[in-house]
């Protein structure tokens, strides 16, 4: 687990243990990864998990397709995005490789947020950057969906 979670679990402890069992742990989004080379990061389900309960949609962007990725001379790894088919909602991300952990944060704000993976896909992320990736991602899951990103409807591939 990332800090986030640790801060949250400490204050809830060190909370309760001066003033009796008064507070619970907030049911996060929690993001989990390792800085290491290269990078992993996940949130949410794996894809395994979505679809013992979903009819999942799995898209994927290649880092040797990314500019910054390019640029960078990173180009082994992925960011795979996992939504529901029916309800179009983002229920995991996985990611391997360069930046992982800040990648896999972008997609904690849109579990946390509720957004569809139309809605990301129409995020304006700075390009190019590893953030954009996940945006990317789900416009590549849109277009499986057939959603309307940037007024436009994409056939089923």
């Amino acid at each position: 687990m990332l800090v986030p979670q640790a801060i949250e679990g400490g204050l809830v402890a060190a909370t309760n243990a001066v003033r009796g069992a008064t507070t619970t742990p907030v049911d996060l989004v929690s993001p989990i990864g390792s800085f290491t080379d290269p990078e992993y990061a996940q949130v949410g389900m794996t894809e395994a998990k979505a679809r013992e309960t979903y009819d999942a949609v799995v898209a994927v962007v290649r880092f040797d397709e990314t500019t910054r990725t390019i640029i960078d001379g990173r180009t082994a790894g992925f960011c795979k995005l996992i939504a529901d088919r029916a309800t179009c909602a983002i229920l995991g991300c996985h990611v391997v490789g360069e930046r992982a952990v800040e990648i896999v944060q972008v997609v904690a704000v849109a579990i946390a947020a509720g957004m569809r993976v139309d809605d990301l896909a129409r995020v304006p992320l700075s390009f190019p950057t590893y953030a954009a990736m996940p945006g990317r991602a789900a416009y590549r899951a849109a277009q499986q969906l057939n959603l309307e990103v940037g007024g436009q409807v994409y056939p089923q591939a």
